[in-house]
């Protein structure tokens, strides 16, 4: 059995943000519907919150509230990584559906779903 055919294309976007971990389980596994299920909802976890860049941006940003044009580069600089960042958490989201199972597909949306469990 082989992986689906865009799992390749997706683990060389993923690369530069997941670790040789992940993307090492992703080579040798990614033929496995669970695992890529599972290396799929961690990804999006994993991109789910700012990178690094973001977070230094942030911080210079703040750093610099008394010089405008610095503060603006900066925050252009983390607006620039969030939108990638974020592009890149669809076009995963949108691949799921070419790379999972409809079983487990069910398994991805509820996974990824940014609602938590009720307390109670």
């Amino acid at each position: 059995m082989s992986a689906p055919e865009g799992w390749a294309p997706l683990l060389d976007r993923l690369q530069p943000y997941v670790s040789p971990e992940w993307h090492r389980h992703a080579n040798e596994s990614g033929d496995q519907g669970w695992v890529r299920l599972i290396l799929l909802v961690d990804a999006h976890h994993q991109l789910s919150t700012p990178r690094v860049s973001e977070k230094v941006a942030m911080t210079m940003a703040d750093l610099a509230r008394d010089r405008e044009a610095e503060r603006e580069g900066w925050e252009a600089i983390r607006e620039k990584a969030a939108t990638e960042r974020m592009e890149l958490v669809a076009s995963l989201v949108d691949a799921s559906e070419d790379l999972l199972p409809e079983e487990l597909m069910v398994l991805f949306v509820r996974s990824i779903d940014a609602v938590p469990p009720s307390m109670g």
